[in-house]
């Protein structure tokens, strides 16, 4: 009775005290993962939002259909307010440090109308897909102007070609990469002078094996009323520290939304096994608006579909989801755009004109330090955290395939297909099973051949006497009948 009222006690103080303990939020969303045969199974959340801002927050009024935003390499954040035709930069402490509403342009005031990409370098140059001005704008870090690159100039280019650029990134070398709107010939290419040099990485071009069908037996007039057969245009880039462009589809039709180009244009995308990033699986596939180049070779993609963020490794491998659309902190209603810096996630809702930050959890902490270390072949390293990771999440498959490697290196083969099976890798499940029959047959070799030395001398001694005593039983039989 004396116990029961003192916790009574003690609880009524801490009340007083505001030393209550408060029920641990919800996750706005489920963690969850694709095995290896396509089912979505569940997993630890990786990421949870951490704060949210508005422009109204930020002291700088309501953003308008903001269309775009770039995390430079010095932590600032450049925020593309499309609707207010406005470049809003953020600092690390998400303070308003500068805005760049127009610039002077030969003498007159010039602004931005509708732009839709933004792309900041090293260097702090701002380059600006300024879209319904048809133009893309470069400006120094202050926001004065430095030059203009108006449409390309070809005889290869069409009469009727127009020129609505809608994103722009520039590679290490200031070679400048333009999406435009209605090109299917890919990536419009510029020097670093701006001068046009062409295009890269054009996308199949999707069809209908019925349509074709009837377009091979209907009249002139009937197939220039069908659709016609075009290359899917991309949406939108970026490109990683070694000079590969990363690009989108939004036709959920397409087999490869993402590509990864080489500087000739061709898709070198690595997809290690029998997925490759396409979002969820579902009947209503995703439709990728955004693309977010990481370090060691990991890549997040911006689902519109149902508001996700789907992370890989440089392998094609999902490391995890995060987000969806809804209401609450953490989800969204139209995602347009996605930055990453360190162990935090942006994403930029045009409706809502809100940028949603998401910092990652021991679960996703651990997942990108042992990719990391694996990326750079460190497998013994990374396998110790895979084994962290296992504790966490006993499904997940790239953690049992990491510790397995780890085991064919050590030479552990038996330990190693264990491992490798369970995470499905036939690949390397063959290379272990290769390694462990040899090991096995070094080492049994020598028994095996005495075994089988043995046998043979055995049946020969048992056959040899089986013949001498069946001549024996002769013999006596003529010996008898005689």
């Amino acid at each position: 009775m004396i116990i029961k009222r003192s916790i009574l006690i003690l609880a009524a103080a801490m009340m007083i005290c505001g030393l209550s303990p408060k029920p641990a939020q919800a996750a706005p969303y489920e963690g969850y993962t694709y095995s290896y045969w396509g089912d979505d199974v569940k997993s630890p959340i990786a990421y949870l939002p951490s704060r949210a801002i508005t422009g109204q927050e930020l002291g700088i009024g309501p953003m308008m259909t903001p269309s775009d935003m770039f995390m430079a390499s010095d932590g600032n954040l450049y925020i593309l307010d499309s609707g207010n035709g406005r470049i809003v930069v953020l600092n690390s402490e998400w303070k308003a440090i500068r805005q760049i509403q127009g610039f002077d342009h030969n003498g007159k005031q010039d602004s931005f109308n509708k732009p839709e990409g933004i792309f900041v370098t090293d260097g702090g140059h701002i380059f600006v897909a300024d879209t319904e001005n048809r133009r893309v704008i470069v400006l120094d870090g202050d926001g004065a102007f430095i030059r203009e690159i108006g449409a390309p100039k070809s005889e290869v280019l069409s009469d009727n070609f127009e020129y609505i650029p809608r994103k722009v990134i520039v590679d290490k070398a200031g070679r400048i990469y333009v999406v435009a709107r209605g090109v299917f010939d890919g990536i419009i290419e510029f020097d670093s002078e701006g001068d046009f040099t062409g295009f890269i990485g054009t996308n199949p071009v999707q069809f209908d094996p019925v349509d074709l069908f009837w377009k091979t037996v209907a009249t002139k007039e009937q197939r220039e009323k069908m659709i016609r057969f075009v290359p899917i245009e991309f949406n939108n880039t970026d490109v990683d520290s070694n000079g590969f462009i990363f690009t989108t589809t939004l036709d959920k039709q397409t087999s490869i939304p993402v590509k990864k180009l080489n500087p000739s244009g061709i898709d070198v995308l690595r997809v290690n096994g029998a997925w490759g990033p396409i979002g969820d699986f579902t009947r209503d596939r995703s439709a990728f608006i955004d693309i977010d180049v990481s370090s060691n070779g990991v890549y997040r993609t911006l689902d519109s579909t149902r508001g996700r963020v789907f992370t890989y490794n440089e392998d094609g491998n999902l490391l995890y989801v995060v987000g969806q659309l809804g209401s609450q902190l953490g989800t969204f209603k139209t995602p347009i755009a996605i930055e990453s810096f360190g162990n935090r996630i942006f994403v930029l809702d045009r409706d809502l004109g809100m940028i949603t930050e998401f910092t990652a959890t021991k679960f996703g902490t651990l997942v990108n330090e042992a990719n990391g270390l694996y990326s750079i072949g460190k497998h013994d390293d990374a396998a110790k955290l895979w084994e962290q990771v296992l504790k966490l999440d006993a499904n997940y498959e790239m953690a049992y395939v990491g510790i397995g490697k780890s085991m064919l290196r050590q030479g552990e083969y038996k330990q190693a297909m264990k491992y490798l099976k369970l995470g499905n890798d036939r690949e390397y499940y063959s290379k272990a099973l290769t390694k462990y029959r040899r090991e096995y047959m070094r080492e049994y070799f020598g028994i095996y051949m005495t075994i089988v030395i043995a046998s043979i001398l055995a049946i020969m001694v048992v056959h040899r006497s089986l013949r001498l005593r069946k001549g024996d039983m002769k013999q006596n039989a003529v010996s008898q009948g005689r």
